[in-house]
């Protein structure tokens, strides 16, 4: 019983300590990110969401060695062992993710629109993500640690 416990607080600790780092993230790129939803027409808070989805905003493995804050695939590389698109800075990959966005057909028609789930919604629609319900419920817990 003791070793439960321990567990639970143990696991509550890592998870608050993990999130401390999200938000430090979160708080140094804010600016940058700012301005590219400025440019893209694409929320902030959407961004954010989907970095936070996706790789805890830079705290998974793949983010931290590939700055790949999005999940973002590309070729595969035998030298990387990944098919996942590797960047020299994160801010490399939050351009490429708005690009991805401004690429899709949903994009003319929400550009400008500050309603995060909207977009969601429509990524889910356009097939973002494979489990489309599962994915909007992760984001809306994502944006409810944004705000």
């Amino acid at each position: 019983m003791k070793q439960i416990v321990l567990f639970f607080f143990l696991s509550i600790h890592l998870t608050a300590n993990a999130f401390e780092g999200t938000k430090e993230k979160i708080q140094h790129y804010k600016p940058y990110i700012d301005s590219l939803s400025a440019h893209y027409g694409i929320p902030t808070k959407l961004i954010i969401g989907v970095g936070i989805c996706e790789s805890g905003f830079g705290q998974s493995k793949q983010s931290i060695k590939q700055n790949n804050y999005f999940g973002l695939r590309g070729k595969y590389s035998r030298k990387k062992k990944s098919s996942f698109k590797f960047y020299n800075r994160p801010e490399e990959s939050m351009v490429d993710f708005c690009e991805v966005l401004a690429s899709k057909n949903y994009y003319h028609k929400l550009k400008g629109n500050p309603d995060a789930m909207k977009w969601t919604r429509a990524m889910a629609k356009a097939r973002y993500a494979a489990n489309a319900k599962r994915w909007i419920s992760l984001m809306k817990k994502s944006f409810a640690r944004i705000d």
